[in-house]
């Protein structure tokens, strides 16, 4: 007979690689954090954007990623029972309202991330097909649809718990996701078609500022999509299926292995800056320099 719980070694193992992510997270989109809010020429308009999707990331790895994976594995490393996440026990049990909580608060925070590279996007066909006005836009727009997306996704949060219907709220949530994937393919595909097959742009150095923003976003939004696709589909699939084709344990390696994979997307859009974005490599190189300066400077006062 098969066990219906995770050992204890890959359970350890399990906690270890979810703490570790989420330290990673919290650091790097912290340090760029850190690195817009000291460098004035790095908080232009066309940042605000970012800035916010930076926030945004640090949340998920801070809040949701071990806690979620935290609880996943209380499940099946100490419960040892079938999933019920989608049955009415589950939902009533008083014990698993914590559980619900912090569930709600990664949908929360993964939607307003997706929703926050679909604004990206439509930003960017924007500065595609319509420079000029672009630069005319003022800098509360930038807020009300910053404060938009928070709000948006928020409301697709029940409330009470009590009341989750978890196969009706996990579509709508799937569709909510659908829409902003399809609000990104058709943005970017627009702009490749613009660059590709309209007018060549100016070639002045604001244009090629844009462009090269734009493209450096592309493929932000690129890894994101792919480091999202399997938990997508993965969760379009009907749960009687997983229940019926797939073991326990195997369920929720799946489940904790794409959860992970979702969550490392936050902490690769720091990384692509840093490559991609001058302005915000040398903003790293003098934050680091300047680090060792002071570093160097105790022991020499110290004597």
């Amino acid at each position: 007979m098969f066990s219906r719980r995770i050992s204890s070694a890959e359970c350890s193992t399990w906690y270890a690689v979810s703490l570790t992510i989420t330290v990673a997270v919290v650091a790097v989109n912290l340090l760029a954090i850190i690195l817009f809010i000291k460098n004035s020429n790095l908080r232009t308009r066309a940042m605000y954007l970012v800035i916010n999707l930076t926030v945004v990331d640090m949340f998920v790895g801070g809040v949701a990623t071990f806690a979620i994976v935290f609880h996943f594995l209380l499940y099946g490393c100490e419960v040892g029972n079938k999933f019920i996440f989608h049955s009415k026990q589950f939902l009533a049990a008083q014990e698993w309202q914590p559980f619900l909580v912090l569930l709600m608060i990664d949908v929360w925070l993964s939607l307003t991330s997706v929703a926050g590279i679909a604004v990206i996007s439509l930003d960017r066909m924007h500065a595609t097909f319509r420079p000029f006005r672009h630069r005319n836009i003022k800098k509360w727009a930038y807020g009300v649809a910053i404060g938009g997306v928070w709000i948006l996704t928020a409301m697709l949060i029940p409330f009470p718990l009590t009341r989750l219907d978890g196969n009706l709220h996990s579509y709508l949530w799937l569709s909510y996701r659908c829409l902003c994937l399809f609000v990104i393919f058709i943005s970017y595909t627009s702009i490749a078609l613009k660059f590709w097959c309209g007018t060549r742009p100016p070639s002045h150095g604001a244009a090629n500022r844009q462009r090269k923003l734009t493209v450096t976003l592309f493929i932000m939004t690129i890894i994101s999509l792919l480091l999202w696709l399997p938990y997508v589909v993965y969760n379009f699939v009907p749960f009687s299926v997983l229940d019926t084709r797939f073991s326990f344990l195997t369920y929720l390696r799946l489940r904790l292995s794409f959860t992970l994979l979702r969550h490392t997307n936050s902490l690769v859009n720091p990384i692509i800056y840093t490559i991609r974005m001058p302005e915000f490599r040398k903003a790293l190189l003098i934050l680091f320099k300047r680090r060792q300066r002071q570093n160097i400077a105790i022991p020499l006062h110290a004597r």
